[in-house]
């Protein structure tokens, strides 16, 4: 009687860790295993996967219109961390169908897809530390391609591209730096602006100069740096140069900007926050 339970004891304990076992190899997973996760639709027409997201388009104060991406991974770099070594990747999407399945290729209006992810060793793969599948960045509903991993701090890095659109003489670009924040346990998208072209008079779409008799001229640069002689709330700051001008309806100079820095910190929680003078908000 007593060996009874003692071989029941032993092969309960033994199955246990059968079970252990196999649940940690079952929660390991490859890249794609993780991104079919978040973007879980199949499209057959596109032959990808994909989201129904938000396009960026507004038909209301917090209401969106919705487009469906292919999505694809654009980086994945792997990097070492005192934690341990960290994959980070990028994937972008672009609009391609619509709700019911069918191809869309979106507007000028709408925006492309970007999302990012920090993946820690598990087993023989992967599990997600920071996650934000669904971010807007692009223009006219492609995905920016190409972003560049930086160091944001002494162990956490990021993703840097440039957006860029224009509408009618108004013409922009702003970076967008993705990076994982610790407080929040997410990844935040930070918006700095980089070039601004503006005249309100339509014939002079892009006659930023004194010889033109617009209204009202705007052309501002900037060129970003990353200080990493210190740190400010955990980040390094960032050192925007700003170099450029504006001008008023005759043409005679308003302001200037002649390698003018400012310093954008960063905010836990909400990302690098340009201070209040910053002329490209």
């Amino acid at each position: 009687m007593a060996k009874s339970k003692i071989s029941t004891i032993i092969f309960s304990t033994v199955g246990a860790i059968m079970f252990m076992s196999l649940s940690n190899v079952a929660s390991a997973k490859t890249v794609n295993e993780i991104i079919k996760e978040y973007y879980p639709i199949y499209n057959k027409a596109q032959q990808c996967q994909g989201i129904i997201a938000n396009n960026g388009s507004r038909i209301d104060e917090d209401v969106y219109l919705k487009s469906g991406y292919c999505i694809k991974i654009d980086r994945q770099l792997e990097v070492k961390t005192k934690q341990g070594k960290r994959l980070y990747v990028v994937v972008i999407g672009e609009v391609s169908f619509n709700k019911e399945g069918g191809n869309d290729s979106g507007s000028h209006a709408d925006t492309g897809l970007v999302g990012m992810f920090v993946l820690k060793p598990q087993d023989s793969g992967w599990e997600v530390e920071y996650a934000n599948p669904v971010m807007n960045a692009g223009a006219s509903g492609g995905g920016l391609k190409d972003w560049k991993l930086i160091q944001v701090a002494p162990d956490i890095w990021g993703f840097i591209n440039i957006h860029s659109d224009s509408h009618g003489s108004m013409s922009f670009s702003e970076y967008l730096l993705l990076a994982p924040d610790h407080k929040s346990g997410k990844i935040i998208k930070s918006h700095i602006g980089g070039k601004s072209t503006f005249s309100n008079t339509p014939t002079a779409p892009s006659g930023c100069s004194k010889d033109r008799k617009v209204e009202y001229c705007t052309l501002l640069k900037a060129k970003l740096n990353i200080d990493k002689t210190t740190l400010i709330n955990g980040f390094y700051p960032l050192e925007i140069t700003v170099n450029g001008h504006e001008y008023n309806y005759n043409g005679s100079e308003k302001k200037t900007y002649n390698n003018q820095v400012y310093t954008i910190k960063y905010e836990p929680k909400k990302g690098y926050q340009a201070p209040k003078n910053y002329p490209l908000q």
